[in-house]
């Protein structure tokens, strides 16, 4: 189909034959990025969508990381394949017949863009805006610049969206981090070594520039700046931090944010966040479960993007605007799950239902304990998880394991079915026998038997409900960002602990969902260990606090609860 000289404006479906190749686009310092420009064999304009990553726009999705067995398995089971379809990036051979142009940028420093290596940096965010802006008036575009991708190619789209850059019409950030400190690299101020480790070394170090591999080891090394020991020699959130990241409140455009229920400690706070937070007056929030990259290429998820690309980026009126701006997969565990729609979030029929610990009996009840009372577990001298972090191995939860380095609260079973849905929160009296400690807070659905319901989730097919993490170093919260169910850390002091004073401490335990079925209950595991189920998640460097026993306090003034978001049944 030919359509010479005319803006793209479909009412009806087209489908355009896909033509590609490499260009360069300029930037500001003189320099330029290499990219791939898939587009419609067809004269015209059209609107544009666009990514920006490290992981090399010419290597295939199932070699992303080839130190990944989930890798292959992924792309067996995706429902979108070919031969250009990279990891985490929208596939040319799908959006470029839908009279869409793909841009697949490769980072400066990586592939076959020359320069300094420096991910999530400011430099990123310049790149990404003078990008956008030559891609924005280039002759083959309509002007309007859309964003959409995984994980660090959502992290990047918050980031380049709160720099304004005029061409830039949407995002669909999926599955994608905003704050890299709390969500990314130290969840609780703890820091996640285990996966950046293993990412740094197999998804980004392996794809640095590098032309005709002529480059010595120390000459990669002079050009690129070491992520992990940025990670490792910033431990606060300082202003190092927040000129990477984005200031949700400049973030105006239109946003369609994708998150997962089930993936603690990497992406699912952001997506919240993002939501909440930014600055867009129209932003719609869509919640699922399953694999990290599985939704984004289901025939349904490529729906809803192409219902929302097609609304902002060609003015097709898809019904978007009509529909409600919150969509939520309601789990019923494993793969189960139903869709719901709502108007906002958290919901606002929310009840939210305190479950007070009580440490003579541990149990959780909606009555308080009656009389104060204590109970300890030990910290992992022996460092027994540091050794949990060989690559997707787990460590399996089992609840009747002996084990001195965790304690676990248990509801009784529920009388009714209940569905928890949305943020919550754990205060918890402590004290420690050193100056500091680690906490790692686990929620579980046991059923009837006394078998956990583990969860489809991004890393694995066995999450709990959710998790959380505290270093009570760094406990100190901001009053103005923090709610009755959810503290906001401030992260940007340390504040060592007394040994042997009792202290409260607001651990956040990411957002999740659950219908926790009639005859289940609930199981809070607190411990000194991450038995998160997934050995990527894991905290297993020297900056770790090992040595801390800890006490947990509970009844009259040490008023130790799990508090959680209870949906009333419509």
């Amino acid at each position: 189909m030919n359509q010479p000289n005319i803006d793209i404006n479909e009412r009806t479906n087209n489908f355009y034959e896909l033509t590609w190749k490499e260009i360069q686009i300029p930037m500001r310092d003189g320099s330029y990025l290499a990219a791939n420009l898939y587009q419609p064999k067809s004269d015209g304009r059209f609107p544009v969508i666009m990514t920006m990553c490290p992981y090399g726009k010419d290597v295939h999705f199932s070699q992303f990381a080839p130190a990944n067995p989930t890798i292959a398995i992924e792309y067996s089971h995706s429902q979108d394949k070919g031969p250009l379809l990279s990891w985490e990036t929208p596939n040319p051979e799908f959006w470029v017949p839908q009279g869409y142009a793909v841009l697949r940028i490769d980072e400066r420093g990586i592939g076959n863009s020359p320069g300094k290596l420096d991910i999530l940096s400011e430099s990123l965010k310049k790149d990404y805006y003078d990008a956008i802006e030559w891609a924005g008036t280039e002759p083959w575009s309509n002007g309007k610049i859309g964003l959409l991708g995984i994980s660090y190619l959502a992290m990047s789209q918050w980031a380049v969206a709160s720099e304004q850059p005029p061409h830039l019409t949407c995002i669909v950030p999926w599955e994608g981090t905003v704050d890299y400190y709390a969500e990314f690299c130290y969840p609780g101020g703890i820091q996640a070594n285990g996966f950046l480790s293993f990412w740094w070394k197999n998804g980004i170090l392996t794809r640095q520039y590098n032309p005709d591999g002529k480059y010595t080891e120390e000459q990669l090394q002079a050009n690129r700046v070491e992520f992990t020991e940025v990670v490792k020699n910033n431990p606060l959130r300082d202003k190092a931090w927040k000129n990477r990241f984005s200031d949700l409140s400049k973030v105006k455009v239109p946003v369609l944010s994708a998150s997962n229920w089930f993936s603690a400690g990497m992406h699912t706070r952001g997506n919240f966040l993002g939501f909440q937070n930014a600055a867009s007056e129209n932003k719609w929030l869509e919640v699922h479960i399953g694999s990290h990259v599985g939704a984004f290429y289901t025939v349904e998820g490529r729906a809803l993007q192409k219902k929302f690309l097609d609304y902002w980026l060609k003015g097709m009126d898809t019904g978007i605007m009509r529909e409600p701006k919150v969509k939520l997969a309601i789990p019923r565990g494993g793969n189960n799950y139903t869709w719901r729609y709502e108007n906002e979030y958290p919901l606002k029929r929310t009840q939210w239902t305190r479950f007070y610990l009580d440490a003579s009996s541990k149990m959780l009840s909606e009555e308080p304990a009656q009389s104060k009372a204590q109970v300890c577990y030990e910290g992992d001298k022996d460092r027994e998880s540091k050794y949990w972090a060989k690559p997707f191995m787990m460590k399996v939860f089992s609840r009747d394991e002996e084990n001195s380095k965790r304690v676990m609260f248990k509801t009784a079973p529920f009388e009714n079915e209940t569905e928890i849905l949305g943020p919550i929160k754990l205060r918890l009296w402590a004290s420690s026998t050193i100056e500091d400690m680690d906490i790692f807070v686990s929620l579980r659905n046991i059923d009837s038997l006394g078998k956990e319901v583990v969860n489809s989730g991004a890393l694995t097919e066995k999450f709990p409900i959710s998790q959380g993490w505290l270093r009570a170093s760094l406990r100190k919260t901001d009053d103005e960002l923090s709610t009755g169910y959810k503290p906001y850390y401030t992260f940007d002091e340390f504040q060592k602990l007394i040994p042997g004073e009792v202290y409260p401490l607001d651990i956040e335990i990411w957002d999740s969902a659950i219908v926790v079925a009639k005859g289940n209950w609930l199981l809070l595991e607190i411990g000194s260990q991450n038995q998160s189920g997934c050995a990527l998640i894991t905290q297993t460097g020297d900056d770790r606090v090992w040595e801390a026993d800890v006490t947990i306090h509970t009844g009259e003034e040490f008023d130790s609860y799990l508090m959680l978001p209870i949906i009333p049944a419509l």
